[in-house]
């Protein structure tokens, strides 16, 4: 998928590269745009020089493309329509709201009433795959706008899997950061996107870029690919391939990074201790390469990175200055959720939506009051404290990915995907990497009731007598707990592992049903583990994967 601007659009894209969070000169107007400048549209003419007459059996130059795909002239198309929208459905286009009903109706009116810029899907949101589909119909005709409403997910896979009902489930990242073969991983969320996509869901807040730092991570954990940055880096980029590939827009989160701060912006604003270059060889390293591998959206984190101000990011503009000029970024940019103590303590909807816009925000996702959000930036603009050019700026680009994401898509998902992934993942370490952990008989001696039964009912599957004795197998919830037995599995954090007595250890980091059963094509040989230790651990072996 990597989407290589071409040489002789490199000014153009500068230019656009450039559009920070310094928001253009203010305007009081509340219905026309300024007229254009630098640091809102791109040079509207390309850099190639046009043949003469001469010379017409020269082939014409490819358009100039921005980084992530579109050209500098859908760009342009783009910005145009974002200027011709009244005030007020500008400000409802960089809005993504929450929906934890699948009521057609419900979703319908609420997209309609201010022109939103979409929805994301929350618990309750998606109970069947029918419904989902229903659902996402609706809002394709919920309008007359010629791009498509944003259809969101948070479908990480593991513990975060907001889909679960409607689409099968990946373990968490974490498996992807474990499996050496990264093929597998493009092909996993290939597929899982291809199954979303076919739903009628467009974007997924995935992958996860943030590098953790292990058990004093509070939130991230097994939703990161694991401690390495290049490790990490080589696997969202694997993953966004996969993304792009299958049809849905990937969104690499949370930058400048959640998996080394000890806070969880849920509950209050992490302050990140690293210096911005130290940063740049570790926390960042993951986000620059997928800018490089042409990532279209990054969602900032609401973590405060005291080089930049302090504030969360999400409302710094040095933030997204550092993202689009030192980064190259030409892409989209999403708020983390505004809903969040992080950003909504000391601040009202309205407040910390303008304040995002005036940073560099494009897309704000899930303000606690949309309609009170909706007249915070109308007032903004009326007011001049928030420029219609920088409004007309976020719209468009949110516009401009609506625009993109139709071309995308390719073929249908490959079968039990999440099942070959968790096998590509799984991590084992034990003395003969070359012999089965299971042979006729097993027992489940301990572990949570769901996942014993869902690996008890796959070892039966592939002819395997349980609960008579033979190996015997404890599944353990996390890495921190302790048990004694053949062989000891983490269904979760890893961290602790090797604590447990055991001939073999094993990381899954997940528990679906999908993720159990490739555990058991491990554990009886019908597939190899292909997972490397993405993480360290206190007295770990070499893994099989990594022998």
């Amino acid at each position: 998928m990597r989407l290589a601007a071409t040489a002789a659009a490199v000014a153009a894209v500068a230019v656009l590269a450039g559009c920070t969070g310094a928001d253009p000169a203010p305007s009081p107007t509340a219905t026309a745009s300024p007229a254009p400048t630098a640091p809102t549209s791109p040079a509207p003419t390309p850099s190639v020089a046009t043949p003469s007459p001469a010379a017409s059996s020269t082939p014409t130059p490819a358009p100039e493309t921005l980084a992530w795909g579109p050209t500098v002239e859908e760009w342009d198309a783009a910005l145009a329509t974002a200027r011709a929208l009244p005030l007020a459905h500008a400000a409802g286009q960089v809005i993504v709201t929450d929906l934890y009903t699948p009521d057609v109706d419900v979703a319908v009116q609420r997209v309609r009433e201010h022109h939103l810029g979409g929805v994301i899907l929350m618990d309750g949101a998606a109970p069947s795959a029918a419904e989902v589909a229903a659902l996402t119909d609706a809002l394709g005709r919920v309008d007359d706008r010629d791009w498509p409403v944003w259809i969101s997910a948070d479908e990480e896979g593991g513990w975060v899997s907001r889909l679960s009902a409607a689409v099968p489930s990946l373990p968490g990242f974490m498996a992807a950061g474990a499996a050496t073969d990264k093929a597998a991983v493009t092909d996993a969320y290939r597929s899982s996107a291809a199954d979303m996509r076919a739903l009628g869901v467009n974007v997924d807040y995935a992958p996860v870029a943030d590098v953790t730092v292990g058990p004093a991570d509070p939130t991230i954990r097994t939703r990161s690919a694991g401690s390495d940055p290049e490790t990490v880096a080589e696997t969202v980029v694997a993953a966004v391939d996969g993304f792009v590939d299958g049809g849905v827009v990937p969104v690499i989160k949370h930058f400048p990074g959640h998996g080394s701060v000890t806070v969880d912006s849920h509950t209050g604003l992490p302050v990140q201790s690293r210096s911005v270059k130290r940063l740049a060889r570790t926390d960042l390293v993951p986000f620059a390469a997928a800018v490089d591998a042409g990532a279209p959206v990054v969602m900032m984190g609401h973590i405060a990175v005291p080089e930049w101000g302090d504030g969360p990011a999400t409302l710094e503009r040095a933030a997204y200055r550092y993202l689009r000029d030192d980064l190259g970024f030409t892409g989209v940019t999403v708020t983390d959720a505004l809903n969040m103590a992080a950003v909504a303590e000391g601040r009202t909807p309205g407040q910390a939506a303008v304040q995002a816009l005036r940073a560099g925000a494009d897309v704000l996702l899930m303000p606690k009051d949309v309609d009170g959000t909706v007249d915070a930036i109308v007032s903004a603009v009326r007011d001049g404290s928030l420029s219609r050019a920088r409004l007309d700026q976020a719209a468009a680009r949110s516009i401009l990915l609506m625009r993109w994401s139709e071309g995308l898509g390719g073929d249908a998902a490959t079968p039990g995907y999440p099942r070959a992934l968790a096998a590509a993942g799984t991590t084992v370490a034990t003395d003969d990497c070359d012999a089965p952990l299971v042979r006729r008989r097993a027992t489940v001696v301990g572990g949570p009731d769901d996942a014993v039964a869902a690996l008890e009912g796959a070892l039966r599957r592939r002819g395997v007598t349980v609960g008579e004795g033979g190996t015997s197998i404890a599944l353990l919830t996390s890495g921190a707990y302790r048990a004694d037995a053949d062989v000891v599995v983490a269904l979760g954090d890893p961290w602790g592992l090797f604590d447990s007595r055991a001939d073999a250890h094993v990381a899954v980091y997940g528990d679906s049903d999908a993720t159990l059963a490739g555990l058991a094509d491990v554990l009886v040989g019908d597939a190899a583990p292909g997972g490397a230790w993405p993480v360290e651990l206190r007295g770990a072996r070499r893994s099989c994967a990594a022998s």
